[in-house]
């Protein structure tokens, strides 16, 4: 599999590890003070993801994501590059994600060298847009990724504690004018509540988006996965790509080898 891939033919469950202070969690609906935590060991799961079949995984580095200090999770990041860089000397294929406190270039250059495939743009997205832009022109839009995170149609910021103010619609209007080719949708409302995917919500960021769109927020079981299929198969749902899901992963909600085949042979 390559960076780029044909965007219509695809739909990818995408397995989440949520970094804070090191270790692997979950929030609920994006609750710093209402977290779970998984493991001390942000290698482990990456390992079960890969074996699962899965051919992009994502990664969060909530810290940073809150008050844009990556280094706190600096080096679970780079344990996970770790093994998939031995995934990927073996022969293996999957593509890396991370988000979390990215607001300069810097962040993005680092990342990439250091093995990160696509960098996921937050809270510098709606606080300086400019930056988008500029990201999108260096590195282009395959690799520049921005997360899109929502309560009641509003967008919010820095760990999704702060309300941008800006609508969904206009906010992802406005990154497609910047060259933004693909956006994570996270309704937080359902975020590690396993309450299903937002699929009104989904149907109205598709109609406005030209952009590619990711889900998150709500996936429990295969029947909330072949939800989203059949949204995608629906008139106006092409541009749906994939699904984050980690909590219904980790408590075994989800059987993810089973989401990777269904997914595959949609």
């Amino acid at each position: 599999m390559s960076a780029k891939r044909e965007a219509n033919e695809r739909f990818d469950i995408i397995p989440a590890v949520d970094l804070l202070g090191g270790q692997v969690v979950r929030l609920y609906k994006g609750d710093y003070d209402q977290s779970t935590v998984y493991g001390d060991d942000p290698a482990a799961p990456i390992r079960a993801f890969l074996e699962a079949g899965a051919e992009l995984i994502h990664v969060v580095d909530l810290d940073a994501a809150r008050n844009g200090d990556r280094g706190v999770n600096a080096a679970a990041i780079q344990k996970i590059l770790t093994v998939l860089r031995e995934f990927r000397d073996g022969g293996g294929r999957a593509l890396l994600e991370v988000g979390g406190g990215i607001r300069d270039l810097g962040a993005i250059d680092e990342y990439i060298a250091a093995g990160v495939d696509r960098c996921i743009i937050g809270t510098a997205a709606v606080k300086d847009p400019e930056f988008v832009t500029a990201a999108v022109a260096k590195h282009g839009g395959e690799r520049v990724i921005v997360g899109v995170d929502a309560l009641d149609g509003v967008v919010r910021v820095s760990g999704w504690e702060e309300s941008s103010g800006l609508q969904v619609a206009d906010f992802v209007r406005d990154m497609q004018a910047r060259g933004v080719a693909e956006i994570i949708f996270t309704d937080i409302s359902r975020d590690g509540a396993l309450t299903g995917p937002p699929i009104d919500a989904l149907r109205h960021v598709l109609a406005e988006s030209k952009a590619r769109v990711i889900a998150s927020g709500g996936v429990a079981t295969l029947a909330d996965v072949q939800a989203l299929l059949d949204l995608k198969a629906s008139a106006g749902g092409a541009g749906l790509v994939g699904v984050i899901s980690g909590k219904a992963i980790y408590e075994k909600k989800l059987d993810l080898d089973a989401a990777v085949k269904l997914c595959r042979g949609h």
